[in-house]
């Protein structure tokens, strides 16, 4: 008889939530994914896509936490609102997952185990017909999944 792997999720979500949580970011867990979710608001320029110094230390925190960890993947996801033109929207999400996964890749996570994926306004956190649902669904998010992957599909990462 095989034992079964012991959970991926578990061991991590703790040390994952205090660096998280110190920075300013929610992590949430759905079975064995775990998901960092970083707002827009406080970490990027408010109409462009470049990281505000104030983000950039949060992020490097983050990375530092996540570098060593040779079990996990990462999907960067770049999320908006439904403000303004579809196209831009998807564009803007994309830049600021990749400009997240830069910090990253310099904090030390290997670029190896990381994927880039934009979600525009397809998939909301909240309702974009109010400021606060808006500034909610405006966000970056990193999935972590077992690496190598463990048949686990990331939920919502498709358009």
């Amino acid at each position: 008889m095989v034992a079964a792997p012991p959970p991926w999720a578990e061991p991590r979500l703790a040390s994952l939530t205090a660096v998280a949580e110190a920075q300013g970011f929610v992590v949430m867990r759905e079975g064995e994914e775990i998901r960092l979710i970083i707002p827009v608001d406080g970490t990027f320029h408010p109409k462009r896509t470049l990281l505000l110094p104030s983000g950039l230390a949060p992020l490097g925190k983050v990375a530092q936490a996540l570098k060593s960890d040779m079990g996990s993947q990462y999907a960067v996801i770049g999320h908006s609102s439904s403000d303004g033109d579809r196209e831009l929207n998807r564009r803007l999400s994309m830049e600021r997952a990749q400009a997240v996964a830069s910090v990253l890749m310099l904090g030390g996570v290997s670029s190896q185990r990381l994927s880039l994926h934009t979600m525009g306004e397809d998939k909301p956190m909240a309702d974009n017909s109010t400021l606060t649902g808006r500034d909610m669904n405006r966000r970056v998010e990193i999935r972590m999944t077992p690496y190598p992957a463990r048949n686990i599909v990331l939920a919502n990462t498709q358009p």
